[in-house]
């Protein structure tokens, strides 16, 4: 009987432990989730106090160089896509990123419109697991409201 005691308080402990581990772990989840989310809201703010920047997201980055790197980035305003060089940088496909910059001569693709980015024209950066995070926040919050 004692026995059969002991064990029962092991497990009732060890659910109990893993119930408070698992809500810490949302909870923090969820905290970081609001964290991105605020940071997407001031890439935001700062892109309209900057009319020379845009947001564009990385599509795909076809070739890294000790220098820099070429890809291909999507506008994001107006969905169009353009050939870019990173001078000096590697972004990761899916990065969203706030971006000064100006169109030019690209002799590898022979086009007048490359869009080259010298290093600090990336004036702000998201990878694509933290914007994830801000889009799960937003749609939390959008249900908790709707169900107001």
């Amino acid at each position: 009987m004692f026995l059969y005691l002991l064990i029962l308080c092991a497990v009732v402990g060890v659910v109990a432990l893993a119930t408070i581990v698992l809500r810490r772990l949302k909870n923090r989840r969820v905290r970081q989730d609001a964290l991105w989310s605020a940071y997407r809201q001031h890439m935001d703010e700062l892109r309209e106090a900057s009319p020379e920047a845009e947001l564009a997201n990385v599509a795909q980055v076809y070739q890294r160089a000790g220098s820099g790197a070429k890809a291909a980035i999507v506008w994001q305003r107006t969905g169009v896509a353009q050939d870019s060089w990173f001078e000096g940088m590697n972004p990761s496909p899916g990065d969203l990123l706030l971006l000064r910059g100006g169109p030019g001569w690209g002799p590898d693709v022979s086009s007048p419109n490359v869009f080259y980015i010298a290093p600090g024209q990336v004036l702000s950066s998201m990878t694509l697991e933290a914007q994830e995070a801000a889009d799960r926040h937003h749609s939390l919050s959008a249900r908790a409201a709707a169900k107001q």
